[in-house]
């Protein structure tokens, strides 16, 4: 959730094409959604809103809201991966060259490395974290089995008598290349 809603940290370029499509998909549900409450059919003008305009109005609001949230929260995001400012995303109101701007620079630029002033990469303290945890999980389960199953060879060697030596056979005939068997 806080991909889509939340204004701190950092996001990649990945996850913020991923919020692009959400806002793409949320555009194409609000449109969806006022085609179907105008009640427009095939081969006709959307009529207006007469009876229903306070929900065609509140369908338009919501969506455009959400749209804009989530547009913002993770362009925000990414610039803050490029190691700038939240408010480079006020580039969105320029007409033309602003979200083109953005585009380029949120969707092709590649963040910085390490921690900067807006916290780690994106994935990369809590991901090694885990793998820390899941490792020393590991290994403590690992120790745990060795430990019984040494215990358990200790036993039935108490109870069971040594077995007796394998007999080894002496090969009677050529056994590797280029040797003589004799």
């Amino acid at each position: 959730m806080n991909l889509l809603f939340g204004f701190s940290g950092r996001i990649g370029r990945g996850q913020w094409w991923l919020a692009q499509f959400v806002v793409l998909a949320l555009l194409v549900v609000t449109v969806a959604a006022l085609v179907h409450v105008g009640g427009a059919s095939a081969g006709h003008r959307l009529r207006a809103f007469p009876s229903d305009g306070l929900s065609a109005n509140l369908v338009l609001l919501i969506g455009a809201a959400l749209s804009v949230w989530v547009n913002f929260a993770a362009t925000i995001k990414r610039y803050h991966d490029l190691d700038k400012s939240g408010r480079w995303s006020l580039l969105l109101f320029l007409p033309y060259i602003g979200g083109l701007w953005v585009l380029v620079e949120c969707g092709f630029f590649s963040g910085s490395d390490g921690n900067n002033d807006y916290g780690p990469p994106s994935g990369a303290e809590d991901s090694r974290s885990d793998l820390n945890a899941h490792i020393s999980r590991m290994t403590a389960e690992r120790s745990v089995q060795q430990q019984s199953r040494s215990t358990r060879l200790e036993q039935q060697a108490s109870r069971d008598p040594a077995p007796p030596a394998p007999q080894t056979r002496r090969p009677t005939g050529p056994t590797g290349f280029g040797r003589r068997g004799l």
